[in-house]
Protein backbone atom coordinates (compact mmCIF):
# COMPACT_ATOMS: atom_id res chain seq x y z
CA UNK A 1 0.00 0.00 0.00
CA UNK A 2 1.39 3.40 -0.73
CA UNK A 3 1.84 6.44 1.74
CA UNK A 4 -0.94 8.21 2.85
CA UNK A 5 -1.09 12.12 1.68
CA UNK A 6 -0.41 12.06 5.80
CA UNK A 7 2.76 10.05 5.65
CA UNK A 8 4.08 11.47 2.69
CA UNK A 9 4.23 15.10 4.82
CA UNK A 10 5.64 13.33 7.38
CA UNK A 11 8.31 12.13 4.97
CA UNK A 12 8.63 15.69 3.83
CA UNK A 13 8.98 16.63 7.36
CA UNK A 14 11.53 14.01 8.20
CA UNK A 15 13.79 14.60 5.32
CA UNK A 16 13.90 18.71 5.56
CA UNK A 17 14.98 17.71 9.85
CA UNK A 18 17.57 15.36 8.84
CA UNK A 19 19.43 18.57 8.39
CA UNK A 20 19.31 19.49 11.86
CA UNK A 21 20.91 16.63 12.99
CA UNK A 22 24.17 17.80 10.71
CA UNK A 23 24.22 21.27 12.46
CA UNK A 24 22.31 22.75 10.48
CA UNK A 25 19.08 25.12 11.67
CA UNK A 26 15.67 24.44 10.46
CA UNK A 27 12.52 26.93 11.23
CA UNK A 28 9.22 27.29 9.34
CA UNK A 29 9.07 30.83 7.98
CA UNK A 30 5.26 31.59 8.04
CA UNK A 31 6.00 35.11 6.04
CA UNK A 32 7.85 32.63 3.13
CA UNK A 33 5.61 30.03 3.08
CA UNK A 34 8.13 27.50 3.61
CA UNK A 35 10.65 26.07 6.17
CA UNK A 36 14.00 27.69 5.87
CA UNK A 37 17.64 25.36 6.67
CA UNK A 38 20.51 27.31 7.02
CA UNK A 39 23.98 25.60 7.66
CA UNK A 40 26.40 28.19 8.79
CA UNK A 41 29.16 26.53 6.60
CA UNK A 42 30.15 28.49 3.55
CA UNK A 43 28.74 26.54 0.51
CA UNK A 44 27.08 23.67 2.39
CA UNK A 45 24.36 21.93 0.66
CA UNK A 46 22.46 22.16 3.73
CA UNK A 47 21.10 25.58 2.54
CA UNK A 48 17.51 25.63 1.14
CA UNK A 49 13.99 26.65 1.63
CA UNK A 50 11.29 23.41 1.60
CA UNK A 51 8.21 22.48 2.17
CA UNK A 52 6.83 25.20 -0.39
CA UNK A 53 3.15 25.73 0.25
CA UNK A 54 2.38 28.77 -2.26
CA UNK A 55 -0.48 30.05 -3.56
CA UNK A 56 0.13 30.08 -7.58
CA UNK A 57 -0.49 33.92 -7.98
CA UNK A 58 2.64 34.50 -5.46
CA UNK A 59 5.28 32.11 -6.56
CA UNK A 60 7.22 35.37 -7.86
CA UNK A 61 6.79 37.02 -4.60
CA UNK A 62 7.38 34.25 -2.47
CA UNK A 63 10.49 33.04 -4.27
CA UNK A 64 12.18 36.85 -4.30
CA UNK A 65 11.54 36.89 -0.56
CA UNK A 66 13.20 33.71 0.11
CA UNK A 67 16.27 34.55 -2.21
CA UNK A 68 16.36 38.07 -0.67
CA UNK A 69 15.80 35.90 2.79
CA UNK A 70 19.11 33.27 1.94
CA UNK A 71 21.20 35.98 0.32
CA UNK A 72 20.90 37.66 3.83
CA UNK A 73 22.26 35.14 5.38
CA UNK A 74 25.44 34.38 3.21
CA UNK A 75 23.68 31.32 1.61
CA UNK A 76 23.27 31.20 -1.72
CA UNK A 77 19.58 30.87 -2.71
CA UNK A 78 17.79 26.86 -3.00
CA UNK A 79 14.68 25.37 -3.15
CA UNK A 80 13.58 22.19 -3.00
CA UNK A 81 10.37 20.67 -5.09
CA UNK A 82 8.56 17.49 -3.92
CA UNK A 83 6.69 16.10 -6.30
CA UNK A 84 2.88 15.73 -5.15
CA UNK A 85 3.89 17.74 -2.21
CA UNK A 86 4.84 21.12 -3.19
CA UNK A 87 2.66 24.23 -4.31
CA UNK A 88 2.13 25.08 -7.10
CA UNK A 89 2.60 21.43 -8.36
CA UNK A 90 4.20 23.51 -11.43
CA UNK A 91 6.56 25.14 -9.64
CA UNK A 92 9.95 23.45 -11.58
CA UNK A 93 8.81 24.62 -14.79
CA UNK A 94 8.24 28.46 -12.84
CA UNK A 95 11.92 27.88 -11.55
CA UNK A 96 13.56 26.41 -14.85
CA UNK A 97 11.68 29.55 -16.79
CA UNK A 98 13.14 32.09 -14.43
CA UNK A 99 16.83 30.73 -15.05
CA UNK A 100 17.27 28.51 -11.61
CA UNK A 101 19.13 25.83 -12.26
CA UNK A 102 18.45 22.19 -11.04
CA UNK A 103 21.32 20.60 -9.16
CA UNK A 104 20.52 17.59 -7.80
CA UNK A 105 17.14 14.69 -7.68
CA UNK A 106 16.61 12.48 -5.22
CA UNK A 107 14.08 9.17 -5.57
CA UNK A 108 12.36 8.99 -1.55
CA UNK A 109 11.40 5.14 -1.19
CA UNK A 110 9.28 3.77 1.80
CA UNK A 111 8.32 0.50 2.43
CA UNK A 112 6.27 -1.13 5.16
CA UNK A 113 7.68 -4.40 5.34
CA UNK A 114 11.16 -5.45 6.22
CA UNK A 115 13.12 -8.01 4.32
CA UNK A 116 14.87 -10.69 5.32
CA UNK A 117 18.96 -11.36 4.49
CA UNK A 118 20.90 -14.51 5.11
CA UNK A 119 24.10 -14.54 7.30
CA UNK A 120 26.76 -13.59 5.04
CA UNK A 121 30.02 -15.03 7.43
CA UNK A 122 31.05 -15.92 10.65
CA UNK A 123 33.43 -13.04 11.39
CA UNK A 124 30.41 -9.95 10.85
CA UNK A 125 29.33 -8.25 13.92
CA UNK A 126 26.39 -5.95 13.49
CA UNK A 127 26.24 -3.55 16.63
CA UNK A 128 24.74 -0.58 17.79
CA UNK A 129 26.30 2.76 17.38
CA UNK A 130 27.25 4.38 20.53
CA UNK A 131 29.65 7.75 21.63
CA UNK A 132 32.54 5.32 21.68
CA UNK A 133 31.95 4.16 17.66
CA UNK A 134 31.06 7.12 16.37
CA UNK A 135 33.83 8.25 15.39
CA UNK A 136 34.67 4.96 13.36
CA UNK A 137 30.77 5.41 11.70
CA UNK A 138 31.78 8.95 10.57
CA UNK A 139 34.85 7.87 9.51
CA UNK A 140 33.61 5.29 7.05
CA UNK A 141 30.77 7.75 6.15
CA UNK A 142 33.35 10.16 5.12
CA UNK A 143 34.98 7.90 3.26
CA UNK A 144 32.35 6.26 1.24
CA UNK A 145 30.50 9.93 0.65
CA UNK A 146 33.41 11.57 -0.26
CA UNK A 147 33.03 14.21 2.51
CA UNK A 148 35.16 16.57 3.46
CA UNK A 149 37.75 15.35 6.31
CA UNK A 150 37.99 18.71 8.59
CA UNK A 151 34.53 17.75 9.29
CA UNK A 152 34.74 14.46 10.74
CA UNK A 153 35.72 15.96 14.40
CA UNK A 154 32.23 17.64 14.47
CA UNK A 155 30.16 15.17 12.64
CA UNK A 156 31.58 12.38 15.09
CA UNK A 157 30.74 14.91 17.93
CA UNK A 158 27.12 16.04 16.39
CA UNK A 159 26.29 11.90 16.16
CA UNK A 160 27.45 10.76 19.63
CA UNK A 161 24.94 13.05 20.59
CA UNK A 162 22.13 12.03 18.79
CA UNK A 163 22.65 9.06 19.74
CA UNK A 164 22.78 9.64 23.62
CA UNK A 165 19.90 11.46 23.17
CA UNK A 166 17.57 9.11 21.06
CA UNK A 167 17.26 11.50 17.96
CA UNK A 168 19.47 9.10 16.12
CA UNK A 169 20.28 4.92 16.21
CA UNK A 170 23.51 4.28 14.18
CA UNK A 171 24.40 0.47 12.87
CA UNK A 172 27.73 -1.16 11.99
CA UNK A 173 28.59 -4.15 10.27
CA UNK A 174 32.15 -5.07 11.04
CA UNK A 175 34.01 -7.76 9.50
CA UNK A 176 36.64 -9.33 11.64
CA UNK A 177 36.38 -5.75 13.68
CA UNK A 178 36.83 -4.08 10.61
CA UNK A 179 34.00 -1.61 10.23
CA UNK A 180 32.62 -2.60 6.84
CA UNK A 181 29.19 -0.89 6.39
CA UNK A 182 27.14 2.06 8.33
CA UNK A 183 23.76 3.28 8.48
CA UNK A 184 21.66 6.00 10.42
CA UNK A 185 17.87 5.57 11.25
CA UNK A 186 16.13 8.75 12.25
CA UNK A 187 12.71 8.11 14.02
CA UNK A 188 10.42 10.43 13.88
CA UNK A 189 6.74 10.29 14.97
CA UNK A 190 5.10 8.60 12.51
CA UNK A 191 7.89 7.38 10.06
CA UNK A 192 11.27 7.03 10.08
CA UNK A 193 14.10 7.93 7.83
CA UNK A 194 17.47 5.65 6.93
CA UNK A 195 20.12 8.22 5.71
CA UNK A 196 24.01 7.41 4.94
CA UNK A 197 23.76 3.76 4.40
CA UNK A 198 27.37 3.09 3.10
CA UNK A 199 29.94 0.06 2.51
CA UNK A 200 33.35 0.35 2.23
CA UNK A 201 34.86 0.38 -1.37
CA UNK A 202 36.60 -2.89 -1.02
CA UNK A 203 33.67 -4.99 0.64
CA UNK A 204 30.57 -3.85 -2.42
CA UNK A 205 28.91 -6.05 -4.39
CA UNK A 206 28.72 -8.41 -1.17
CA UNK A 207 25.47 -8.26 -0.06
CA UNK A 208 26.69 -5.67 2.99
CA UNK A 209 24.63 -3.01 1.50
CA UNK A 210 21.54 -5.23 1.87
CA UNK A 211 22.05 -6.75 5.36
CA UNK A 212 22.29 -3.22 7.28
CA UNK A 213 19.47 -1.94 5.19
CA UNK A 214 17.38 -4.64 5.90
CA UNK A 215 18.50 -4.42 10.12
CA UNK A 216 17.64 -0.37 10.05
CA UNK A 217 14.65 -1.41 8.01
CA UNK A 218 13.13 -4.34 10.50
CA UNK A 219 14.64 -1.62 13.34
CA UNK A 220 12.34 0.99 11.87
CA UNK A 221 9.57 -0.96 11.80
CA UNK A 222 9.74 -2.93 15.22
CA UNK A 223 9.37 0.34 17.14
CA UNK A 224 5.85 1.29 15.82
CA UNK A 225 7.20 3.41 12.60
CA UNK A 226 4.47 3.30 9.81
CA UNK A 227 6.67 3.02 7.23
CA UNK A 228 10.50 3.73 6.64
CA UNK A 229 12.11 5.45 3.81
CA UNK A 230 15.24 6.48 2.70
CA UNK A 231 16.39 9.12 -0.68
CA UNK A 232 18.60 7.92 -3.30
CA UNK A 233 20.12 9.77 -6.29
CA UNK A 234 17.71 8.99 -9.24
CA UNK A 235 20.83 7.89 -11.60
CA UNK A 236 22.36 5.58 -8.94
CA UNK A 237 20.11 2.39 -11.12
CA UNK A 238 22.02 -0.22 -8.71
CA UNK A 239 21.03 1.29 -5.43
CA UNK A 240 17.55 2.06 -6.72
CA UNK A 241 16.62 -1.56 -7.64
CA UNK A 242 18.72 -3.02 -4.26
CA UNK A 243 16.03 -0.92 -2.37
CA UNK A 244 13.10 -1.57 -4.35
CA UNK A 245 14.35 -5.43 -4.28
CA UNK A 246 14.54 -5.02 -0.34
CA UNK A 247 10.05 -3.58 -0.23
CA UNK A 248 10.67 -0.34 -0.88
CA UNK A 249 8.97 1.97 -3.56
CA UNK A 250 8.53 5.51 -4.34
CA UNK A 251 7.11 7.65 -3.03
CA UNK A 252 8.17 11.16 -4.44
CA UNK A 253 10.84 12.79 -6.01
CA UNK A 254 13.07 15.51 -3.89
CA UNK A 255 14.96 17.86 -6.18
CA UNK A 256 16.82 20.95 -5.27
CA UNK A 257 17.06 23.79 -7.51
CA UNK A 258 19.70 26.69 -6.94
CA UNK A 259 18.94 30.71 -8.07
CA UNK A 260 21.02 31.49 -11.43
CA UNK A 261 24.49 33.54 -11.02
Amino acid sequence: MPPSSEELEAIEHDRISWAALLGATVEEQADLGATLVLHDRLGSPLNFAAAIRWPLDEVDAHLAAVSSRMRAANAWPSVVVCSGLTQPPDLASALREAGWIEVFSEQIMATRRPQVVPHLDLGLRIEAVTPATALESVRLETAVFGLLPDAIGESAELLARAVVDGTTRGYLVRLSREPVATARLVPGPMVCGLHAIGVAARHRRRGYGRLITSVATRAGLATGHRQVWLGVLEENAPAVELYRSLGFEPAFTWTRWIAPA
